[in-house]
């Protein structure tokens, strides 16, 4: 009668080491990507700056993808609209991540279509509510573009350390600017070269435990740390729409 108390307690605290041992490799594993991190947060900013400059691409696009997503969200009590927010950046986020297997192309796809339309949506929110609606928007991506940029570096990770580590270990004569170029060449005729790379990753023991290494490290930074941000940014951004709506 006394052990069940006793095996309970036990059972929550090794629940609450396995989290806490977690989350904390996750927060060494982001130390990993700053690089990318970096890249991607230039990258995203540079289009942003396109979009809110020059809102003249894909506009027509654009505004159906808005009609669309207000379609779907309008008659959404707050729950709904906090669990749909989530669901959708949640998605976005793991797709972002996971296909940059795919030599980096869907993630910088991804990366680029996001930076874009949020410029474009800032310039067309600035010319009809001022300048100040900026700070209103501020507050929504608090929490919600690091951790889709950070999904997005690693999954730009995963698909240039894919590409790196073939070219390094089947030539290690290649200096840096070379495989620059290779890479470059490889993304342009991705489909091809991601079967070449896979093959070879594959059939190698290092590059294939390199690989699978970074795939767990992405997919635990995910679950531990893109998550919770991912959900404390629904919540606010789904309360902020009410309030403001």
């Amino acid at each position: 009668m006394v052990s069940m108390p006793i095996k309970k307690r036990v059972n929550k605290e090794n629940t609450d080491n396995f989290i806490y041992r977690n989350f904390k490799q996750s927060l060494i594993d982001i130390k990993k990507v700053k690089l990318y991190f970096l890249f991607s947060l230039i990258l995203f900013l540079f289009v942003g700056i396109i979009g809110l400059s020059f809102p003249v691409f894909f506009e027509e696009q654009i505004y159906n993808l808005l009609r669309e997503l207000i379609g779907k969200t309008e008659n959404l009590g707050l729950v709904e609209l906090i669990q749909f927010i989530i669901y959708n950046n949640m998605s976005t986020s793991f797709i972002g991540m996971l296909s940059g297997i795919l030599l980096m192309v869907p993630s910088l796809f991804v990366l680029i279509i996001n930076g874009y339309i949020l410029g474009f949506v800032a310039n067309k929110s600035i010319f009809v509510e001022g300048i100040t609606v900026l700070w209103r928007l501020f507050p929504h991506g608090v929490f919600e573009l690091p951790a889709v940029l950070i999904s997005l570096s690693l999954g730009i990770r995963i698909g240039y350390s894919l590409m790196y580590n073939c070219l390094k270990l089947y030539n290690k004569k290649l200096d840096n600017f070379t495989i620059f170029l290779v890479i470059i060449l490889s993304i342009i005729f991705f489909p091809i070269a991601f079967i070449v790379y896979i093959i070879l990753t594959l059939i190698n023991a290092r590059l294939r435990k390199n690989f699978y290494g970074k795939i767990v490290e992405s997919l635990r930074t995910f679950i531990f740390v893109i998550i919770p941000l991912l959900v404390i940014a629904g919540i606010i951004e789904g309360m902020l729409i009410v309030v403001m709506g």
